[in-house]
């Protein structure tokens, strides 16, 4: 029996399903969540943890800074270090929350992190109330703005004893730092955007403004040497930062010398954690997308009727998609294929335009609403399913490669007399309805893309896994790839691997 579509097990959220999407729930901003702004999933705490799945390396992050401020065993500094929308505003905004919130200690997160996480200190059985000072490094103006330093200690209530050296925009010396915390604990700083500001006070020449020598930069350098040996040095005080693995994935050169420096800064003192790893994506996305994923049991029915497929195409898929793990897998993914996330983040992701987490994010609910509103019979969205008609759709992914794939996509895979949408007309009746030359075709484009410089494609063999379900004779893809191979303008091909161009093959110039 085939299983029902993924839209009558799980329930994407409202906006979603309304049609009515603000992009803005998925571009977290610690510095509008500090100012009581901006949308309600992040700056009500009841809501942002709703939404929020606690990866475990999220729960750690959390568990340790709940010891350190309560006077018990945890790093200092730490630096979340991911790529571009990897999740580490995100987990400052939990930090934000968690101890920032009056009644931190009766959220369910709270009790979550006290009762399975790090937390060896059996004295330590709430959240404490901490002082919280944040930094932003894309809202601050280093000419005419606070410096950190200064907007640090203006947030904790005690600007006076930094005043001097916010206004003259010369570091503070340990000791005074030292007595800033002290005067404060528990403390704890989150510093966002760090590499942001650096560039920007790069380009600041004090002399120009304060007549001292040197940059902004280098006072800033100087800050964090400071803070990152005063912090270790008293209790229940704790910096978190925010530093990308690379600059080059947005920034230029000259920016990732200074994300060198930044790291050398606080490498001897500073622990770096990773908030969102591997699989964990799935769980991350399905809560961000969906109000409720349905019963587990049907997951796990629908795994298993995938999976009799694979078993049953044996040596005409790839073999990891014939063991158990991959099972697992599907059920973790649900209601998304594990294609279309694992792509997204191998491939897409690697483009420095497209933001990880927040790209993969908008991009599928996008799609999620798409397939919800055409409800669409798969029991899984899969690769092959991504409706490129939809300009929206089509316009996330064209923006990383270049508009001249408008036309490529029209003349091959969309428009009503192009050429994949005729050869659906031609496969008759009977095979009409599955779409099977589109759905291949716009399965091969969606894999054809990569920042880096590999070749990226997708095989005869995953094109079966792109767009098989139950119900379509398998035999049919093999018919429909070689009218595909022969008729398309723009889909190449190489050692069995096909892609897409905007250069036209030998059919068009024919």
């Amino acid at each position: 029996m085939v299983s029902k579509p993924w839209w009558n097990v799980a329930v994407p959220h409202r906006d979603i399903r309304e049609g009515r999407l603000d992009e803005a729930v998925f571009a977290a901003k610690l510095g509008d969540v500090v100012r009581g702004r901006g949308p309600l999933e992040y700056r009500d705490p009841e809501t942002f943890f709703r939404k929020t799945y606690l990866t475990p390396g999220l729960e750690r992050l959390c568990a340790v800074v709940v010891s350190r401020l309560s006077g018990g065993t945890g790093d200092a500094f730490i630096q979340l270090r991911t790529p571009f929308g990897g999740g580490k505003t995100h987990a400052l905004i939990a930090l934000y929350h968690l101890f920032k919130h009056k009644d931190a200690s009766d959220l369910d997160v709270a009790k979550t992190i006290l009762q399975n996480q790090l937390l060896q200190d059996s004295r330590i059985d709430v959240i404490p109330r901490a002082k919280v000072a944040a930094f932003v490094g894309t809202e601050a103006d280093p000419i005419r703005g606070l410096t950190p330093w200064g907007e640090i200690a203006k947030q904790l209530g005690s600007y006076p004893l930094l005043e001097e050296h916010d206004q003259k925009k010369v570091a503070p010396g340990k000791d005074i730092l030292i007595k800033l915390l002290e005067k404060n604990k528990p403390v704890l700083i989150l510093i966002d955007e760090l590499l942001e500001y650096a560039v920007k006070a790069a380009g600041v020449n004090l002399k120009e403004i304060t007549g001292a020598e040197g940059t902004l930069k280098g006072q800033l350098l100087s800050f964090l040497q400071e803070l990152s040996e005063a912090i270790t040095s008293v209790d229940k005080c704790a910096v978190i930062a925010t530093l990308p693995s690379s600059a080059l994935e947005h920034y230029d050169e000259a920016a990732e010398q200074v994300l060198t420096q930044l790291q050398k800064i606080s490498g001897r003192v500073e622990a770096i954690y990773t908030p969102v790893e591997g699989e964990q994506v799935y769980e991350v996305i399905r809560k961000r997308l969906f109000d409720d994923i349905g019963d587990e049991a049907v997951h796990r029915k629908v795994a298993d009727e995938y999976f009799e497929i694979y078993r049953q195409l044996g040596e005409e898929i790839p073999p990891e998609y014939r063991e158990e793990e991959y099972k697992r897998k599907i059920v973790k993914a649900y209601p998304f294929h594990p294609e279309v996330i694992d792509k997204l983040y191998e491939r897409w992701s690697t483009f420095s335009t497209f933001q990880r987490t927040r790209g993969v994010l908008r991009f599928l609910a996008e799609v999620v609403g798409d397939l919800y509103k055409r409800e669409h019979p798969s029991p899984l969205i899969q690769p092959a399913y991504v409706n490129l008609a939809n300009a929206t759709i089509r316009m996330e992914l064209v923006k990383h490669i270049g508009n001249q794939f408008e036309g490529v996509i029209a003349s091959d895979i969309i428009e009503p007399n192009g050429v994949a949408p005729r050869i659906d007309k031609e496969m008759g009746s009977e095979y009409a309805k599955f779409k099977v030359a589109t759905g291949l075709a716009t399965a091969i484009f969606f894999n054809s893309f990569s920042g880096s410089a590999e070749r990226a494609g997708i095989t005869v063999q995953r094109l079966r896994v792109a767009f098989l379900r139950e119900g379509i004779p398998f035999p049919i893809v093999g018919d429909a790839i070689k009218r595909l191979d022969d008729e398309l303008y723009f889909l190449h091909s190489d050692k069995s691997l096909y892609y897409f161009l905007s250069r036209a093959n030998l059919n068009r110039i024919i």
